[in-house]
Formats: C-alpha cells, structure tokens, sequence
C-alpha cells in the first residue's frame, strides 16, 4: 500500500506534468511569444516535491518502525538531535500523543534540511536500515537513465532558483520542454520504486476504520469466565500500542542512565571511602 507522502507527491507532479502541458498550448498558439518560465516553474515545483517527499515519508513512517524495532545508535542520534533528549523523552510519558510530538520534532528538524542529492537522501533512510535507497530504487525501475535525468533536473532548479536561469555571460537559457518532460517522467518513476522499497520495509498500517470494525465486532467474553480474552478499546488499545513502542526508545535511555548513575557514585566512592558500598 502506498504512503500518504506519495499521494502527495503524485498530486504534485501532475501539477508539472499541467504546467508543462499549458506551455505546449501556448506555444502551439503563439509560437515563440510561449513564457518559458512556466517550463522553469515545474521544474522548480518538481524538485520541491522531491524534497517533501523525502521528509513527508521519514515522518509518517517513524512511528510504525519504533513500534516494531528497537531504534539504532543513528536514530538514537537523530532524535537526539531533533530534540528528543532525556527531559523531552521523559515528558512523553505523560504525552496522550506521544508520536505526533516525536513526528513534529523531526519534522520540524527536516524543515530545514535539504534533501535533494541522492547521498543525503540514502543517509536519511539508513536509519531505517534501507541502504543505497536510491540507487536500488533506480534499478528497481529498469530504466538505466533514471538517476542522471533526475540529477539533470535537480541541476536545472539550482540554476534557476539561485541564478534566475542565467548563464555566466548574463543571457538567460533556453529550456526544452520536451526534455523536462522527460525528467519529471524519471522522477516520478524514481519515487514510486522508492515508495515500494520503503513500504515493504515499513508497511502501512491499516486503516484506522478497519481496527475499529475488528474491536466492535470481537467476540465480548463470556460472564464469569476469569481468562476469557480482553478486548481493549480504541484509547486502551492505542495508549498500549504507544507505550510499547515507546519503552524502546525508554529502553536505550534507561541504560545510558543507569550508567551514567553507576559513574556517579565510583567517582563518589574515590573521594567518600566507603559511601559506594553503603550507597
């Protein structure tokens, strides 16, 4: 099943696949007197919804994979870094929404990460344990130009973001519709191989609607029969589904805690002789 942050990207990108169409009506009207810059702007559209992607996935999928997997050293990083240290962790505990607070921090830490090179983007999902994201999504695809169309474009947007799509002599460039077409083509097959890897990796979960028909329709045990299975409610099943996965993020604190605490009082015990074993 597809993530939500693919959907986004594919309304995205008929969006480009719209505004390079619109050009190839005015130029078939107009001829010359066509504005190109609606060529440059799917570009740029294009390459923004790449690096949305990039994020939107991570973000939406991070939940799912700390509540089956307990989390590496460099996701333990990453959280570290978005902001999740021992008293943010410890406040969660009390968090009726505990992954959407850890979703907004490492959304927010991405906000201003730009993920638009194929290195970054792999570094970002080896987290996750998925390596060379990109390239097995490009051989995924059995198309052999994939990654160059793709860098191809991500090239163009640099240059039109950052330089108005002027060359070094100040004249603006000629854009080939036809030749962009070509590059949103590859990064939409691009992004849909590398939605299919991560969502093998991490599945999507199934529809809230569907779990909530499965506890209606559980059998209720029987009066009087002490072993009879419980049936959790929605806020009871989803309170002990977050606190199972949190207690692996807990886990890794825990230990770093108690070896921090075991440190303390041996430095202790050098300067009290004696305080450690009574401690």
């Amino acid at each position: 099943m597809p993530s939500n942050a693919y959907a986004k990207f594919r309304k995205t990108a008929r969006r480009c696949d719209t505004l390079v169409s619109a050009y190839t009506t005015l130029h078939a009207l107009n001829g010359n007197e066509a504005p190109k810059d609606i060529v440059r702007g799917a570009v740029v559209l294009a390459v923004a919804a790449l690096d949305a992607y990039v994020t939107d996935v991570f973000v939406e999928k991070l939940a799912t994979y700390l509540k089956k997997h307990r989390p590496g050293e460099l996701l333990i990083d990453l959280l570290f870094a978005a902001g999740l240290d021992t008293k943010e962790a410890l406040s969660l505990l009390t968090n009726k929404r505990p992954y959407s607070r850890i979703r907004n921090l490492v959304r927010t830490y991405y906000a201003t990460y730009t993920t638009q090179k194929f290195h970054v983007i792999d570094s970002v999902f080896k987290v996750y344990g998925l390596k060379n994201l990109t390239k097995n999504a490009a051989q995924k695809t059995a198309k052999a130009h994939v990654l160059s169309r793709v860098e191809d474009l991500i090239d163009r947007r640099h240059e039109i973001a950052h330089a108005g799509d002027y060359n070094k002599h100040n004249r603006i460039q000629d854009i080939d519709h036809a030749r962009v077409k070509v590059w949103l083509t590859a990064l939409e097959d691009l992004v849909k191989a590398m939605d299919e890897i991560i969502c093998l990796k991490i599945p999507t979960p199934v529809a809230r609607a569907a779990n909530l028909r499965a506890i209606v329709v559980a059998p209720q045990p029987a009066a009087g029969v002490d072993d009879a299975p419980v049936v959790l409610g929605e806020h009871e099943a989803e309170v002990e589904e977050a606190a199972e996965g949190l207690a692996q993020i807990f886990n890794v604190l825990d230990e770093d805690a108690a070896n921090e605490l075991e440190e303390h009082y041996l430095d202790r015990a050098v300067l009290e002789e004696g305080e450690f074993n009574d401690v």
